[in-house]
């Protein structure tokens, strides 16, 4: 009987989405959330800060093993984990136990290299390719969609009910999973290095702690300052470590290779050129229409600017294959590139009335979304089957730190420009061109990434075969 990746697909896709759905969704209920915990500002900003670097510490542990265990295993106890969050945050008697249950739940984000891992293992590779655009696709479709839907939600059911409605969609995607997915072979042998994951976390989270900070207390600050320096001693540590175990957590000789090396810049470039997007227009949008770029748009019109955004990357993202088959994968991850870097510049230059608004966002979300589907299939074209989940998960953390870093240089850029409280327009000008410049940045990475197909020795042909599918039990055509 043919198999169906419907619902290999189907079951990751639907919780990642509800996770980046209550993720968009939690920013507009900052307000209530303070209130009714009477929680500070510096707390608050933890709610996000405990994800963030949850997240960025689990991710490249979790695509480690997926590339060495039963990855429909891995996927259960990451959904069981993440659910657990969940419930915790919905339920949390007070800030500090929301802020535990945030960190618990940050680990969701390994579901992304998990994915790319699973789709590889378990579907032929063109559907494994339409796997990773829908996943990148209803990521976007969700953070646009959190934006419109948080305030009536909050409205009428309180900000806990975000919680509970994300958990009742995480058991759907569980139990879905449970049905449909099938086990994998073990893809490699040895062991999990724990000591270079130790490394890995303590570098990664003084440098989270050092950026996030930053805004606060300043860029040469002594605090900000001591974080960094350790974050790099921690780093340099750890690269160390890595170059000298036989099973590393990140190879680190394979991730210097051209396909691996220009993926990662290129999602730390996406990440760095959001910012203008993330930071700067939904201020720009929010101000009066009487200082003359400003469209007085509130919580509501802003996520409906930001729509687009969503549905572009959604449309676009399963196309990707045909267009990779049609023009070449390195013309497909350049054009990705361009268009990021163009959308920015449409907003630089035309930002005066809601349509060129929502030209420039159309744009930029066909070009994020074109560029990381193109390069996650580019991953798991070349990278060997066990390493594929764990150079996944270095280019979203490279992602997420580059996003990190850009959102405290656009509020610096920002708060520079700011006159009576307000950012002028040069200021909001000068944001977007820098996220554009960023974007051209990654169109430089992605000519560096080879134009055919190539294994770990660069000799793997196109054509070649991949791991035979696994025949999942049910979900069938």
């Amino acid at each position: 009987m043919p198999r169906s990746g419907f619902g290999v697909i189907g079951a990751p896709v639907l919780f990642i989405g509800v996770f980046q759905l209550l993720e968009s969704m939690l920013s507009p209920a900052l307000p209530l959330i303070q209130r009714e915990l009477s929680a500070s500002p510096g707390q608050l900003a933890w709610i996000f800060t405990g994800g963030l670097i949850s997240s960025a510490v689990s991710t490249p542990i979790v695509g480690r093993l997926a590339d060495m265990y039963d990855k429909r295993t891995l996927l259960l106890t990451l959904m069981a984990i993440t659910s657990a969050g969940a419930l915790v945050s919905g339920l949390a008697p007070n800030v500090l136990v929301l802020i535990a249950g945030q960190a618990v739940q940050g680990v969701w984000l390994g579901m992304l290299p998990l994915t790319v891992g699973l789709f590889r293992d378990t579907l032929e590779p063109e559907r494994g390719a339409t796997g990773n655009g829908l996943v990148i696709g209803v990521a976007a479709l969700a953070s646009a969609l959190g934006l419109i839907l948080a305030g009536p939600l909050t409205s009428a059911l309180g900000y806990r009910w975000l919680f509970f409605l994300t958990l009742a969609g995480a058991l759907v995607a569980a139990l879905w999973a449970w049905r449909a997915v099938p086990a994998t072979p073990r893809a490699a042998s040895g062991r999990v290095d724990w000591a270079g994951g130790l490394l890995l976390g303590v570098g990664l989270t003084l440098l989270m702690l050092g950026l996030t900070t930053s805004s606060s207390v300043g860029w040469t600050a002594p605090a900000t300052l001591s974080l960094f320096v350790g974050a790099a001693l921690a780093l340099g540590l750890w690269t160390v470590v890595e170059l000298r175990t036989a099973d590393p957590l990140v190879d680190l000789r394979l991730l210097a290779g051209r396909s691996p090396a220009g993926v990662t810049a290129m999602g730390f470039a996406f990440g760095f050129a959001s910012f203008g997007l993330v930071v700067a227009l939904p201020m720009m949008l929010s101000l009066p229409v009487e200082t003359g770029y400003g469209l007085g748009a509130d919580t509501l019109w802003i996520g409906v600017y930001m729509f687009p955004l969503g549905i572009a990357g959604t449309l676009v993202a399963p196309l990707v294959g045909p267009m990779t088959r049609l023009l070449g994968r390195r013309a497909v991850l350049v054009l990705g590139s361009a268009l990021v870097s163009a959308g920015t510049a449409v907003l630089a230059f035309w930002h005066s009335s809601p349509w060129q608004i929502l030209v420039g966002v159309t744009i930029l979300g066909l070009g994020g979304s074109i560029g990381l589907t193109s390069g996650l299939n580019v991953v798991a074209a070349d990278v060997p089957g066990d390493r594929a989940a764990g150079v996944s998960g270095v280019v979203f953390v490279a992602k997420s730190i580059g996003g990190t870093f850009g959102a405290q240089l656009g509020g610096m850029a920002l708060a520079a420009g700011t006159v009576a409280g307000v950012p002028s327009e040069s200021s909001f000008v000068e944001t977007y061109l820098l996220s554009a410049l960023l974007g051209l940045l990654a169109v430089g990475a992605a000519l560096v990434i080879p134009s055919a197909v190539r294994d770990a020795q660069g000799s793997r042909p196109a054509s070649a075969p991949t791991t035979k599918p696994a025949v999942p039990q049910g979900d069938t055509l």
